[in-house]
């Protein structure tokens, strides 16, 4: 890989008078403010990305990886008789993106099915308020607590109080699955696969470009889970497309606003970049006001994923290139299924959990039925019956 430029967005040279501590409070803060960002869907819905995609790479071209076309039985059965009537509290780090919506409605529907009541906390990206949740949930008597999008680090002391009251604690959509091991087995991570998504549209390129890409990778940097994501993007062109040429934009939660100036920097500084890799759907509205403004909607293919709902439209008006999508229904059900197994005392299966992926190009596209019913159903990315599935592992069918 050729690194031909990099455009920090964050001065990391210059010292401040703040304690270990106040740092690494406010890094938390921010990283979960990026997470919250990123999740909102804040570019247009229906705003074309820019991107011809003719001559594009085949969707029957594209490697899937293995293991996430379906959902599958993450662990043995269980019975779940003896939670009916329970209650679990989940806790956002925002209720206000609608990604969040569709997951609680999923988790809500599979908990429903094992007898239990999910009830909604609203984490208002704020510690304070996930701390206050956390509180409210042990002081109602929940029989667990979910936090999705939130880390452990960002309300510790209160997820502590939890799990010291014998509460199960489930963090989803983490780095990696790693909680403190003082918290023992009533804490548990469920990982996102976002890494996953990554690679998926990084080989994509590197196979769209015949290996000659000059591509413009639109990374987050201010969330340990989003970093993960932008370090396996640029250390995957190094070690399998050493002919590409690399350039970088880094965003962060507070610096959305300059994003559109740093991407047109970025594009008038290399003319011949020909793909733009948005780290999520949700970024897109900036790069594509940039190219726009640029006149170079014909000459720059731009690549996401997460699968929301404009980014899927991009990809059906020929504006956009590729577009990973990933099953928020299957994540909701996989989630109950953790949570139940804590609740339940047995190991939680974390590595059988499986949420699906597919990358959609112009060549498949037209099998995507591009509605909110169809985004919400999770059928994107998978059209097994995960919740039958589940239903009958649990003994609730």
């Amino acid at each position: 890989m050729k690194r031909r430029s990099e455009f920090d967005l964050m001065d990391r040279s210059m010292p401040h008078p703040m304690t270990r501590r106040a740092r690494r409070a406010i890094t938390t803060m921010a990283a979960v403010a990026a997470i919250a960002t990123t999740l909102a869907g804040c570019s247009a819905a229906g705003e074309a990305a820019p991107g011809s995609t003719a001559d594009g790479t085949a969707a029957a071209e594209i490697a899937q990886p293995a293991g996430y076309e379906t959902v599958p039985a993450p662990g043995p059965a269980i019975d779940v008789s003896t939670l009916a009537g329970a209650t679990v509290y989940w806790i956002p780090i925002t209720s206000q993106a609608p990604v969040f919506s569709i997951e609680q409605a999923a988790a809500t529907e599979a908990f429903a099915a094992a007898g239990v009541k999910l009830q909604l906390c609203d984490g208002e990206a704020n510690p304070a308020s996930v701390a206050k949740c956390t509180t409210q949930a042990v002081s109602a008597g929940a029989a667990g607590i979910i936090a999705t999008s939130i880390p452990p680090e960002f309300a510790q002391q209160s997820f502590g109080a939890a799990v010291t009251a014998g509460v199960p604690v489930l963090f989803v959509n983490t780095k990696d699955a790693t909680t403190p091991t003082e918290w023992g087995d009533l804490a548990a991570a469920l990982p996102a696969n976002f890494t996953v998504q990554a690679k998926v549209n990084t080989d994509l390129i590197i196979a769209d470009s015949k290996k000659a890409a000059h591509v413009l990778v639109i990374g987050v940097t201010d969330s340990s889970v989003t970093t993960s994501v932008y370090e396996s993007i640029t250390a995957q062109y190094a070690s399998d497309c050493p002919d590409c040429v690399v350039s970088s934009v880094e965003v962060g939660s507070t610096t959305l606003s300059n994003l559109s100036s740093q991407v047109s920097a970025a594009l008038v500084k290399d003319p011949a970049i020909s793909y733009v890799q948005v780290e999520f759907d949700s970024f897109a509205a900036p790069v594509v006001q940039a190219i726009r403004q640029l006149n170079k909607s014909s000459s720059i293919k731009v690549v996401s994923m997460l699968g929301q709902l404009d980014g899927m439209k991009r990809i059906a008006d020929g504006s956009g290139f590729a577009d990973t999508t990933y099953s928020l229904a299957a994540l909701g059900w996989n989630e109950a299924d953790v949570m139940l197994r804590m609740m339940l005392g047995v190991d939680p299966a974390i590595d059988g959990h499986k949420t699906p992926i597919k990358t959609y190009t112009s060549a498949n596209i037209s099998s995507a039925d591009l509605t909110e019913a169809a985004w919400k159903s999770g059928e994107w990315s998978s059209d097994d019956d995960f919740r039958s599935m589940y239903t009958m592992l649990w003994g609730a069918s």
